[in-house]
This record gives structure tokens, C-alpha cells and sequence, in this order.
């Protein structure tokens, strides 16, 4: 018994190790790979003028892998929030003033 057990572990001890290492550090390679994929995507950068949940006109002052800083005009307070839950927010930008835009708002 003690050899089948022994020899198991040896082979796949690594994996239940590396998945316990897993579900303890969840949230924090859940917020890494969101945070990658914001930092990688071209829709919001620093110092971008954003309304959050379309009411609250803010700034994007700071962008990390773990974490995204907004200025909140109106209240002078600072919005960090974790890139795991940015998803979840209604984050709206202005389009540029382009003249694909002008001819938009003609149409409207």
C-alpha cells in the first residue's frame, strides 16, 4: 500500500501542488490575466476621459496589471478599482473628433 501511495505522489504530486497553489491564488491570477488584457487592448488609456456607468465623468490617471486608477471630477476622489471587476463596470469614452464622428452626428 505505502509503495502504491509513494508512487503516485512521486508522479503526481507536482500537479496537486500546482493546482492547490492554483485555487489559493485565484482572485490574484484572475485579476493578473484582466489587468494583462486591459493593458493589451486599445480602447482606454491614461489620461482618457471616461463616464463610468454613464453618469460619473472621470479620468483614467493610472493603469497596472493588478489594478485601475480613475480621478472622479465633481468629488475630487480617486476610484481604484481592481481590473478583475472593470469588466463588470459601463465604462463610456467620447469619440475622437474625427470626420467619420462629425458625419455621424450629422446623421443623428
Amino acid at each position: 500500500m505505502e509503495e502504491l501511495l509513494s508512487q503516485y505522489i512521486g508522479e503526481w504530486g507536482w500537479l496537486t501542488i500546482a493546482a492547490l497553489v492554483g485555487l489559493a491564488f485565484k482572485d490574484a491570477i484572475n485579476n493578473f490575466f484582466s489587468g494583462l488584457k486591459f493593458l493589451m487592448g486599445t480602447d482606454f488609456d491614461i489620461d482618457d476621459v471616461v463616464y463610468i456607468n454613464g453618469t460619473k465623468k472621470a479620468r483614467i490617471v493610472r493603469q497596472t496589471i493588478w489594478k485601475t486608477t480613475f480621478y472622479v471630477y465633481g468629488h475630487g476622489r480617486k476610484f481604484v478599482v481592481p481590473n478583475s471587476s472593470l469588466w463588470s463596470l459601463k465604462i463610456e469614452k467620447d469619440l475622437p473628433n474625427t470626420a467619420i464622428y462629425e458625419e455621424y452626428k450629422k446623421e443623428e
